[in-house]
């Protein structure tokens, strides 16, 4: 894709056209039914949205509420070019905003999206699962916002904003909402005036939602540390009785076991979570103002689990479906484990805003902010798609995080309003887990001391060149350090040579009965591994960004704006990997003479930083006598260096096959990690428009259309990680992950960025009807569509492989609909209002993203239609 000036061109005239033409019509005259002025915070200051040369996407409580909106997760379908996965085994969400995301959701992955909360930066992704109640607003800011955002916000920033405290206003209120799958939700406001000058506001709310997953359990895989048959209640399997994959495949002489229904209460993809915050606002004078909030979220819920896309499935040659798997009735939301999933996250957080107006044209402000997270998982990982039989845990992870701003900025209505200030912010990450493959090995990280350190010096100003010319420039120098202290990977290996009952270092021997012996924390200890690795390293990344910006007050209700903005985000460090010499005939290693294994090759699997360069040219007017605001955007973003994640086999080394036809040959075996890229440049552009319009006194019609293309435009040759297996038909799976077969790699230029659909659009519509004796319903329904596209950077259909038809392996997401409804009642005082609500009333079954491994396709899904009733009093 090669963007050409006159292309260009045409798109800034387009948008001047229609502005112009918008303008032609536009009237000075109030009406009784405007559209009320949303004010924003995107450049720091307080502004009218309509006036803002950014492209931005604002939502009050009322209407997150509205649509069903509880964390950052949720916003995926309300905000343009916006898509919002999953990431189950880290409990984290995955946000892509314009094309651009960061799967790489570890302690030193950064995300692409900058996530903040009341202004201050948020470093892990996790805490967007931070429920969001009793919000002032969320703002969605698209396009690089690193010169006033900073950190990691190269293709945009979104920002939580809570309600403070109100000054002499004592206020209150206590809802309850009641849905499928025995959701419970209840939460309360209260607002106290203590003094003229000081006030207090607490609120909280708790959700718990059964699974809305067909779990079983299934006694059959290796691992029954968790489960047992007498345990579960499973009986054994009748002889004629048709089996799953697992039983089916279970070792000879096994009993086969009948699989258990799971309880939803504590399943995969239940809901218990709550949280809580208490702010306080102090304003002694007119020129101070202190805001302060602590805030606790506790997540006890099972986590959650991919699954298989039994769409996909069903186009395999070879009659496997999802019923192949988990039996009769199989479908994309069944799932069969051996490992009950565990979820402890816990984040307690301190946020300051104080801000003294110490001269009529100049402000100090200081924000700061404390967070600790911290957090343990188990997981099963294969949920009983392979006999390999994977589960992941971190055992315990501690993540302290803090950061400083201070800000220097105009006020007043002078021709030059600036801002300018400092940015300091520190993470520090102790971490411990570990991955089992319960048939074969385990490997344990200890990661006690990872660190993240960032400063930054930055200003921007907007002069007005005329009075309806103005010119914006800001800079940013920004410096990254991250350094990793007494890092290990550590690993065991089962002994294939023997089937005694002997164990061998953190690993029984052959037989399951002595695996099953152990206690389910056995793998928790690391005192038990063997090290591999030492993680020691440190690196640092520095930058210089800049925005330069122009906006043309066309009308006094049309503006114009054009802006070339520059990003960063810093490379990261990747754990030590290392290949040990062996001998080729008997696949032993060998030593030196002080008896230490002989280094082959070490391999840094660290990454550099990722650079971007876009072009923005934009349109916002409010016309119709304030009933419609319009806005739009066209944008064109350059990317070097843009880190990709994946699977991706590190090395390869010897080893001896195990017992059996082939006993005693020498293969290669390869050691696949997630690893980090800077694979290629990429180019994306788009056009967005939104709009808000009251076409009479008690209607709203509001949403948005986009038209997007990305690519990537260098050669980016990688060896194929998505299904090698089945794509290139080899059994082998260490010769489907070989790094030196050639046949085997293939190059992704031209390929689509992950979740990029061509075009999409939002519709919301609501209407007030006001009765007569008071009081009023309103009704409203939100649909919004979306184009097909990929859900990796693989593009499997973009490429030829042995296999010939790639439909039943590929990353490929099909267009789809959602759509959710409510009706509302609110009584005539506006003191109570009750509503019953829906989403996904078409019960589409959409994928967040797609994992290829064992001839499968699989993911977490959208949620399945969901109803229930809300309630709210206000005192």
């Amino acid at each position: 894709m090669t963007i050409k000036k006159p292309l260009t061109l045409a798109i800034a005239m387009a948008n001047i056209a229609v502005a112009s033409a918008w303008a032609q019509e536009a009237s000075n005259q109030e009406d009784d039914w405007a559209l009320e002025e949303v004010t924003v915070t995107a450049t720091k200051r307080e502004t009218n949205l309509m006036e803002t040369p950014v492209a931005i996407s604002a939502f009050t409580q009322e209407e997150l509420d509205r649509q069903g909106i509880k964390n950052v997760k949720d916003l995926g379908s309300t905000i343009p070019n916006v898509d919002i996965g999953y990431d189950a085994s880290q409990s984290s969400p995955v946000i892509s905003m314009r094309g651009v995301r960061s799967t790489n959701t570890t302690e030193f992955g950064d995300p692409a999206v900058g996530l903040h909360f009341d202004g201050i930066y948020s470093s892990r992704p996790q805490s967007a699962m931070a429920m969001m109640f009793d919000s002032e607003r969320v703002e969605a800011m698209r396009g690089p916002q690193g010169t006033l955002y900073g950190r990691n916000s190269t293709v945009g920033a979104i920002n939580v904003i809570s309600k403070r405290p109100v000054i002499n206003e004592f206020e209150g209120s206590v809802g309850v909402e009641l849905g499928r799958w025995n959701q419970e939700l209840v939460k309360g406001v209260i607002n106290i005036p203590v003094s003229d000058t000081f006030a207090l506001r607490a609120s909280f709310m708790d959700e718990t939602r059964d699974s809305y997953l067909t779990g079983f359990y299934d006694v059959n895989q290796w691992d029954n540390r968790y489960i047992d048959a007498d345990s579960v209640g499973a009986g054994v399997l009748a002889d004629n009785a048709i089996t799953t994959f697992i039983q089916a495949n279970n070792a000879e002489g096994a009993t086969d076991y009948q699989l258990v229904r799971a309880d939803a209460e504590d399943f995969y993809g239940n809901v218990d979570q709550q949280a809580v915050r208490i702010g306080a606002l102090w304003e002694p004078t007119d020129d101070i103002s202190w805001y302060a909030v602590a805030e606790h979220y506790q997540d006890s819920s099972a986590g959650g689990i991919n699954t298989i896309d039994c769409e996909k499935a069903e186009q395999r040659e070879d009659g496997t479906t999802c019923e192949t798997y988990y039996g009769s009735g199989a479908d994309e939301y069944t799932v069969a484990v051996n490992v009950p999933g565990e979820l402890d996250l816990t984040m307690t957080s301190f946020r300051s805003n104080f801000r003294w107006d110490f001269s009529d044209t100049m402000a100090f402000v200081y924000n700061t902010g404390y967070a600790v997270q911290e957090r343990s998982n188990l997981i099963d990982i294969d949920a009983g798609r392979n006999t390999w039989d994977m589960s992941m845990s971190i055992t315990d992870s501690e993540n302290v995080s803090y950061s400083h701003e201070l800000q220097l900025q105009s006020t007043g209505d002078g021709p030059l309003q600036w801002i300018t200030g400092l940015f300091y912010f520190h993470e520090t990450t102790d971490l411990n887990g570990y991955f089992l493959a319960s048939l074969d090995n385990a490997v344990f990280w200890r990661q006690p001391d990872r660190t993240i350190e960032a400063s930054a010096v930055f200003a921007q100003a907007t002069y007005d060149l005329t009075d309806t010319l103005h010119l914006t420039v800001g800079g940013r120098y920004t410096e990254d350090e991250k350094s990793d202290v007494g890092g290990n990977n550590l690993s065991c290996t089962r002994d294939w040579s023997t089937e005694s009952d002997e164990e061998y270092g953190c690993f029984p021997a052959y037989l399951q009965g002595t695996f099953n012996s152990f206690s389910t924390n056995h793998f928790a200890d690391s005192s038990i591994y063997t090290i591999d690795t030492y993680n020691d390293a440190s690196k640092s990344w520095d930058s210089s960004d800049f925005r330069i910006g122009l906006d043309y007050d066309l009308t006094d209700e049309v503006m114009l704006y054009a802006y070339v903005a520059s990003g960063f985000k810093s490379g990261g460090l990747g754990d030590v990997v290392i290949q040990y010499e062996q001998d080729p005939d008997t696949a032993e290693y060998i030593y030196d003479d002080e008896g230490n294994r002989v280094v082959q090759q070490v391999i840094d699997t660290s990454y550099d930083e990722e650079k971007v360069i876009t072009w923005e040219l934009g349109a916002k007017g409010t016309f119709l006598d304030g009933r419609l605001n319009l806005a739009s955007t066209f944008f064109f973003s350059d990317y070097k260096d843009m880190q990709l994640a994946a699977p991706d086999t590190a090395y390869s080394y010897y080893a001896v096959e195990r017992e059996g036809e082939n006993a005693g040959e020498i293969t290669t075996e390869p050691v696949v990690i997630y690893l980090t890229k800077n694979a290629a440049s990429a180019e994306i552009m788009g056009l967005e428009l939104e709009f808000d319009w009251a076409p009479y006194p008690n209607g709203r019609i509001s949403g948005f259309a986009t038209w997007m293309q990305t690519e990537i435009t260098s050669d980016f040759q990688n060896r194929w990680n998505f299904n090698n297996q089945a794509l290139f038909e080899i059994s082998d799976y260490g010769l489907a992950h070989d790094n030196t077969n050639e046949e085997l790699f293939r190059n992704l230029k031209g390929n689509e960025l992950p979740v990029s659909p061509e075009f999409s659009f939002t519709i919301n519509y609501d209407h007030t009807f006001e009765l007569a004796q008071g009081g009023a319903i309103i009704p409203f329904i939100g649909i919004h569509w979306e184009d097909e596209s990929y859900l990796t950077y693989w593009n499997v259909d973009k490429h030829d492989f042995p296999t010939g038809d790639t439909s039943a392996f590929d990353d490929s997401r099909d267009s789809f609909w959602m759509v959710s409804a409510s009706v509302k009642y609110v009584s005539p005082d506006d003191q109570w209002n009750v509503e019953a609500f829906g989403n996904n009333l078409t019960d589409e079954i959409v994928p967040y993203y797609a994992d290829g491994s064992d001839g499968l396709v699989s993911g977490p899904f959208s949620t399945p239609m969901s109803y229930g009733v809300r309630f709210n009093y206000n005192f």
